[in-house]
């Protein structure tokens, strides 16, 4: 006897998706999710744009990751023209990213994931009993948020950040404001952690996963070069299409990614399991107490994942504010660029995982090809195969705890589903 569990509207993620599992005599047939959201051809809008209009396109894929998608975009044009930046514009760029990570993964934690494990169907109603940590994340976001301002000119697609630098410096003033922010938001930070290492995660969507992330340059960050996995692997940003095969599928509007022909998971988890060496303060010792909640093979420990770096996102966030505040800042123009010639790739880490940005360019610096992979994308065929594991396990279970399950797996990824909706050859 067939039987078909359909999620049609995944609810309390960015986008519009949706899961379709068949089991047939309790086995599992088929997995899908299904991106509904139409493709947005940001890799054909911004072919014959010079290079230095690019980022002010491609930053708008999407309002949660606009600060990965701007800086990735910037250093492929920088690595296409061989751009080398100064240390103190490499220390901004990783401030704006620890505010985009912040004021997303307070938005994931505390009012999109949370409420599945403590029983509501949303942030609304968990707030009559969880008022704190409701209120709590909105100061989160709301620091975040400050940053991008700081930094970036505005919250959403600022402009402020440039190739080969930033166009004005944040004043000693609205630093010192950032700093105060922050400091008031950190015990927030780990009352996330204090909230979700309260529940076990589920065994019902335990099974192998394939990690990957970036080696950081330094400590626990967001910025370098070298993609690890979890499988000893090690390559350069730039080779990653030696490694990873985008995919078009009849039933997503998402070009999903495989490894070595197996599915693999980008983001908060896999950053944790391949990078907790660089932990550092609270976050460390925070990492060290729940350590035995941190599944490699669970996906839905992703949650826990991202509520541990957001205690290290705020503690680095200080220190590089209070860094700025004790040094000063050196006023500088922007890094001379000399366009040729030539193919520029960057990866960053964005909230939800790795995120490439792959130009290439003619002699005048104008784009001639563009190819953008987000970690959504790249986590599609993985959610796919939680998807078959979590229906497998509970096929027995009636539909409502069936359905409910899958969409707790699927949120935990933190999906986006916009960024993942690119060009697609048919």
């Amino acid at each position: 006897m067939s039987r078909r569990i359909t999620v049609e509207e995944l609810t309390r993620v960015e986008g519009h998706g949706g899961l379709e599992v068949v089991l047939e005599g309790g086995v599992v047939k088929e997995a899908r999710f299904n991106v509904h959201e139409g493709p947005r051809f940001f890799e054909h809008a911004v072919k014959t744009m010079g290079y230095e209009k690019v980022p002010d396109v491609t930053r708008r894929i999407c309002a949660i990751c606009t600060a990965s998608h701007s800086l990735a975009s910037i250093g492929a044009i920088e690595a296409a023209f061989g751009v080398e930046v100064s240390d103190q514009t490499r220390a901004l760029r990783r401030l704006l990213l620890l505010g985009e990570m912040i004021e997303s993964h307070a938005l994931h934690v505390f009012l999109l994931a949370l409420p599945d494990d403590l029983g509501y169907p949303d942030a609304i109603q968990m707030a009559s009993a969880h008022g704190e940590a409701v209120k709590g994340a909105l100061q989160l976001k709301k620091a975040g948020n400050l940053i991008h301002n700081v930094l970036s000119g505005r919250e959403v697609h600022g402009m402020n950040e440039r190739v080969g630098g930033f166009s004005r410096l944040p004043s000693p003033q609205q630093l010192e404001e950032v700093g105060r922010l922050l400091e008031a938001v950190a015990p927030v930070a780990e009352l996330g952690v204090e909230l979700l290492s309260g529940f076990e995660p589920p065994g019902y969507n335990d099974s192998e996963n394939v990690l990957m992330a970036l080696e950081p340059y330094y400590g626990y960050g967001y910025l370098g070069e070298v993609v690890q996995v979890s499988d000893g692997m090690r390559f350069h940003q730039s080779q990653y299409l030696d490694h990873i095969e985008e995919g078009v599928y009849p039933h997503t509007y998402a070009k999903f990614s495989l490894y070595g022909g197996r599915s693999f998971m980008v983001g908060g988890l896999p950053r944790l399991v391949l990078n907790h060496g660089g932990l550092k303060g609270r976050a460390l010792s925070l990492y060290r107490e729940n350590r035995h909640l941190v599944s490699p093979g669970n996906s839905m420990c992703n949650n826990l994942a991202q509520a541990i770096e957001l205690v290290q996102c705020v503690e680095d966030a200080r220190r590089l504010v209070e860094g700025f505040l004790s040094d000063g800042l050196e006023e500088e123009g922007l890094a001379e660029v000399e366009p040729a010639s030539g193919r520029g790739v960057n990866a960053v880490e964005a909230p939800r995982g790795v995120l490439y940005h792959d130009y290439v360019f003619d002699e005048e610096g104008v784009l001639a090809k563009a190819n953008i992979v987000t970690p959504t994308a790249q986590n599609g065929a993985n959610i796919e195969k939680d998807a078959m594991v979590v229906a497998g396990n509970l096929a027995g279970a009636p539909e409502g705890e069936l359905v409910k399950a899958l969409e707790m797996m699927a949120r935990a990824y933190d999906p986006c589903i916009s960024c993942s909706v690119h060009l697609v050859r048919v």
